[in-house]
């Protein structure tokens, strides 16, 4: 029923959290990296566009007769 020894079933588990650990590290770092570049650059962008959508609102509009 048991093939495996209790040595190699803990050395087993241990493995298979440090790849867990490495495999988490790197998602973790590529989400934080988007949320820089979101942050970095999304958020003045939008809020560059959103002045100049504002502005040309404001100006192309005529009263009509």
């Amino acid at each position: 029923m048991k093939s495996r020894s209790n040595f190699l079933n803990i050395l087993i588990i241990i493995g298979g959290l440090v790849l867990a650990s490495l495999v988490l590290k790197i998602l973790l770092s590529l989400a934080t990296g988007v949320l820089y570049l979101v942050f970095k650059f999304g958020i003045p962008l939008l809020i560059i566009g959103g002045v100049i959508y504002w502005l040309t609102n404001k100006r192309g509009k005529r009263p009509r007769r």
